[in-house]
């Protein structure tokens, strides 16, 4: 049916601050604008979806994109016997859905006139999101990772995560024990602080843009963190580990003044972080630590073995960050 229209946390490494007064004879040109046109917003009409709704209209007014609702009739966990009940179990459902659709924009506390179109798909909740991302060429998807359910993270989490490995766009997952309310209930989403995470490869920088995007027209600071593995490749031997790990944290000190100066607009506020760890652990608690707002992170990196490291890793930081999360893809 479519329609238009915690404890402290000390940490180790160094932050540090851009430097105003540092000479620049030529700025470099930074990461690319982007533009974030259309914009899927899958809700189940749970508050998490509301707060879901919500932040997407913030983004909708500061990149004037185009909102489009979609939600998911998925099949019955359990077989129910013959196809003219299913048939009229998904009518009723969807009649249901279709009359929640036209109050949904009201109760989640944002303008109408916002939203563009609705949809109400049959099917696979993973499925039928990505479907519809390529279907209207969305550029995002905006998705609360919790939802209606007994069992919120086994079934609208494993949703988020798999949304987030399969679509063919960027998705920003917000889950609900993240969201800020005001005195009046409404949903907050102030961005003052977003960290932005590389390895320093070519895939990583994939983030920059809308990193950038985010953090002008929100006025935030940056925090570009880069996180040397604690783990090395077993063949190296204990010692040899020891003084790999050693090397590669301190090329990354080295490089990250370098890469920052290279990458970003001087005029932008950016700070540099580098740590020592496990990649997706240091991720979240560095958010958690400095009160990040947001985590804006590409889903592939250096690997060759991309979904299975940067994959499992990017799923990982969703499903345990402090803070909304950015999971930046190009879209297909």
């Amino acid at each position: 049916m479519h329609q238009s229209c915690g404890d402290a946390i000390v940490m180790t490494g160094s932050l540090t601050k851009p430097n105003p007064e540092s000479p620049s004879s030529k700025s470099p040109p930074g990461p690319a604008a982007i533009q974030l046109n259309r914009i899927l917003v899958p809700v189940d009409f749970s508050p998490a979806s509301r707060h879901g709704v919500a932040f997407a209209a913030i983004l909708g007014e500061r990149f004037q994109s185009r909102l489009h609702l979609l939600h998911v009739i998925e099949p019955p966990l359990l077989p129910q016997w013959g196809y003219a009940h299913l048939a009229r179990r998904d009518a009723k459902l969807s009649h249901a859905a279709a009359e929640r659709m036209l109050q949904f924009p009201a109760e989640s506390g944002i303008d109408p006139q916002l939203i563009c179109s609705t949809d109400i798909l049959i099917g696979e909740a993973d499925n039928k999101i990505c479907e519809a991302a390529a279907k209207n060429s969305s550029d995002l998807i905006v998705l609360a990772s919790h939802g209606l359910g007994g069992l919120p993270h086994v079934v609208l989490g494993s949703t988020a995560e798999s949304v987030v490995r399969r679509a063919p766009c960027s998705v920003l997952t917000v889950r609900d024990c993240t969201i800020r309310e005001t005195g009046a209930g409404t949903p907050r989403f102030g961005l003052k602080r977003i960290l932005v995470t590389t390895d320093f490869s070519n895939e990583s920088k994939k983030a920059f843009p809308y990193a950038v995007a985010l953090a002008r027209r929100f006025d935030a600071s940056l925090v570009l963190l880069t996180v040397v593995p604690a783990h090395l490749p077993m063949g190296l031997g204990q010692i040899g580990s020891v003084y790999e790990e050693k090397r590669l944290l301190a090329e990354a000190h080295e490089q990250m003044p370098q890469f920052r100066q290279a990458e970003f607009d001087p005029e932008l506020h950016v700070e540099t972080l580098v740590l020592n760890g496990g990649p997706a652990h240091e991720i979240c608690r560095t958010a958690a630590t400095l009160s990040v707002d947001l985590i804006v992170m590409a889903t592939h990196g250096r690997t060759g073995l991309r979904h299975l490291v940067l994959g499992s890793m990017t799923e990982h930081v969703v499903r345990h960050s402090p803070c909304p999360v950015l999971a930046v893809r190009e879209r297909q």
